[in-house]
């Protein structure tokens, strides 16, 4: 039963009709114990017990980047009534950027709560006056076919009958922005999961900064076709961006990205690369690994250089030192045979344990080839002293 301006939804006072979808109407009303402006939307179906308590959990998300709920009654949902444009429409890429980086830390929070969007589009994406990003209707597409009778939520959705109609949205544009954001596993009737809301999310990334359609089409069965068996150009998708949308627009839900999360990493490498800034962060073992290799390539070319210098040194040569001792009438004929040559080829020490001294075989007299000793050399272990 439709309510009109003046009328009383418990302590919630109807001040206007936005905007009409598969779950209801949708309505602007006053709560008259807090006297502010909330958003009722009213279900034509008493809610069931699980419809109640799992609205209850979402209530639990508390974020500045999502839209609160605040009550949930026998038949309708109270929420925040947010004020401000919707995301549909071409933004300049700086200007989108800042929407883009709050949209992230938005799914990221209910992501925390294993909560899913399901039908995240630009028209559930407001903007307030002082450019918060406000995520609106988390996870009511899946409340809504639960409390129709589909249980697990599994079947094709139907984006005709979407149950997330945002305030001030028309019905045709509702029906087609939920076929456009739907992901192929959605479309194909499977379960959705959070990489669901990676590929919506991709779609509005492309389409912000764009200004057009990912997959065009005059109707949904049409849109839902380009979804299922195209793949899209993002060639008029800005360059940075170009990496994160293909991560996000994987049709195979096991080769997309993993979490939102690496979304917004990925998004700071493109804007670093854009920008002329530095390479994008490496896990620190991968750095780790890149400085022992170059470690190891200075040690061996250090090494190799030292072994090419000292393996082409020539020794310095050495004179061919010669000497006898032939016998002298005035020495004691006795063997030389204790006598050994130094190890640098320059003294003659005795082997012998009693030597009062060691000549220098530079104090040694070259006569005719041969070598004397000098008069003051005198050797006591042979018990002879020169005269």
């Amino acid at each position: 039963m439709p309510l009109f301006v003046g009328d009383k939804l418990g302590p919630y006072e109807i001040l206007a009709l936005v905007g009409k979808g598969g779950m209801g109407e949708v309505y602007r009303a006053c709560d008259t114990r807090l006297h502010r402006d909330v958003a009722i939307k009213v279900s034509d179906a008493q809610f069931s017990e699980r419809f109640t308590r799992e609205a209850r959990a979402i209530a639990a998300l508390n974020h500045t980047n999502i839209c609160h709920l605040y009550d949930v009654g026998p038949n309708y949902l109270v929420m925040e009534y947010v004020e401000g444009p919707d995301l549909r429409g071409f933004l300049d890429f700086d200007e989108a950027l800042p929407i883009i980086q709050q949209l992230i830390d938005g799914i990221e929070a209910a992501d925390e709560k294993n909560i899913i969007h399901r039908d995240l589009q630009p028209a559930n994406i407001k903007i307030t006056p002082e450019g918060v990003v406000k995520i609106l209707d988390f996870g009511l597409a899946k409340l809504s076919r639960d409390s129709d009778g589909a249980g697990s939520g599994s079947g094709p959705p139907d984006p005709e009958n979407s149950p997330t109609l945002t305030m001030g949205a028309t019905a045709v544009g509702t029906i087609l922005g939920t076929a456009a954001c739907m992901a192929p596993e959605q479309a194909k009737g499977r379960q959705a999961d959070k990489r669901s809301d990676i590929w919506s999310f991709g779609v509005i990334l492309y389409e912000v900064p764009t200004g057009k359609k990912l997959f065009p089409g005059d109707t949904a069965v049409e849109i839902l076709g380009g979804v299922l068996n195209k793949d899209p150009d993002l060639s008029p998708a800005p360059a940075r961006l170009q990496e994160l949308l293909h991560w996000c627009l994987e049709k195979d839900r096991k080769k997309r990205l993993a979490s939102i999360s690496d979304a917004r990493r990925l998004l700071l490498v493109g804007r670093a690369s854009a920008c002329g800034g530095l390479e994008p962060a490496q896990p620190a073992s991968s750095r780790l690994g890149k400085i022992a290799i170059a470690a190891a390539a200075v040690f061996a070319l250090a090494t190799t250089s030292i072994a090419f210098v000292h393996f082409r040194e020539t020794p310095e040569p050495r004179p061919l030192v010669r000497f006898s001792a032939p016998p002298s009438p005035d020495a004691v004929r006795r063997t030389l045979s204790g006598f050994e040559i130094s190890p640098d080829g320059r003294s003659l020490p005795s082997s012998r344990k009693k030597v009062d001294s060691i000549a220098p075989m530079s104090a040694l007299a070259h006569r005719n080839g041969c070598v004397t000793f000098p008069a003051t050399f005198s050797i006591a272990a042979l018990g002879a002293r020169a005269a």
